[in-house]
């Protein structure tokens, strides 16, 4: 089961970024290896959550707001590379190295199913009305699963030769899925099970991600940053930097884009639309490999230092 945190609450910190400007920011401890990836979900009736994959083999669930611990779901022996949440936060799906992917309550920590694979499983995400899952990895095969009748054989779309990173469902009859060797995103069609578009990118695909608000698919590969416009998959915008790239996460809302890069241990924050960097986020002790908006306006970073901070942006803080 998943126990009520009573002595894991995040700690509170004040950084100062390169500009000489105190930064508000929350310290979130638990994990002991590098963090992969981590979301917000605002959906929930009770709440805004975030969950964390990590490679210590246990995902966690927080208060999005606090940074407070839930609980953590136990049950994986391997590394867990992608942790996932439905629409309203009541259930989740983890995706291991020890060849399956898991299936939760995420109110009681419950396993519900286990989803055997033959080789480590990368990422998985749920269907847009939740009735779905969705995973990949490295047998280069997107599994699609019905969970009114988890026990039956999935539907299959082959890409063959592919270890597939990451899977995004921008649609109830498409997905999107990268790998980690050919420089591009794959659109495939769940109606046909075929690949039917592809996005050229300058690099292999390090984070593929939404904006806040949904409307844009968000990418690093190589030194650039690369966004999409969900609904058409016509490029946005191509932002270059002089830095091989590992993370980004975007509010286009409030016109505010964060980076992370392969070989930094800083969040460096972007004005989305001029593209000028604003400031530079100091704390971590590792390269940041996940970040994510919250609707609240500050953003989370996951870092191979094995902690989350949660960041609040300078006119934010109290």
């Amino acid at each position: 089961q998943v126990p009520m945190a009573t002595s894991s609450p995040g700690t509170n910190d004040v950084n100062e970024n390169e500009n000489n400007s105190a930064v508000a920011t929350i310290i979130c401890k638990g994990h002991s290896r590098p963090i992969p990836q981590i979301e917000f979900k605002n959906t929930a009736e009770d709440g805004l959550f975030m969950i964390s994959s990590c490679l210590d083999n246990r995902p966690m669930l927080r208060d999005g707001t606090t940074g407070d611990w839930i609980g953590s779901f136990v049950g994986h022996n391997g590394a867990v590379w992608c942790a996932r949440l439905n629409s309203n936060a009541t259930r989740a799906v983890t995706a291991s190295a020890d060849f399956s992917a898991n299936y939760w309550c995420a109110v009681t920590g419950q396993l519900l199913h286990t989803f055997e694979h033959r080789h480590i499983v990368r990422a998985t995400t749920f269907s847009k009305d939740d009735s779905k899952i969705f995973t990949a990895g490295h047998e280069g095969k997107i599994r699609i699963y019905d969970l009114k009748k988890p026990e039956a054989e999935p539907t299959i779309c082959e890409d063959k030769r592919a270890k597939i990173q990451y899977l995004l469902t921008p649609s109830e009859s498409l997905i999107v899925s990268s790998d980690d060797k050919e420089k591009m995103i794959k659109v495939w069609d769940t109606r046909t099970l075929k690949h039917v578009k592809s996005l050229e990118t300058s690099g292999v695909i390090t984070d593929l991600g939404y904006s806040l608000d949904s409307s844009l698919m968000c990418a690093t590969a190589g030194n650039s940053a690369f966004f999409w416009d969900m609904k058409t998959f016509d490029l946005v915008k191509e932002m270059k930097t002089d830095r091989e790239l590992m993370s980004v996460a975007v509010d286009t809302e409030r016109n505010r884009l964060v980076l992370g890069s392969v070989k930094e241990l800083w969040v460096r924050r972007y004005d989305f639309k001029s593209e000028k960097e604003v400031a530079c986020n100091k704390g971590h002790h590792g390269p940041i490999n996940s970040l994510a908006f919250s609707p609240d306006g500050s953003f989370a970073s996951g870092s191979v230092d094995g902690t989350i901070r949660i960041w609040r942006w300078p006119e934010e803080k109290s």
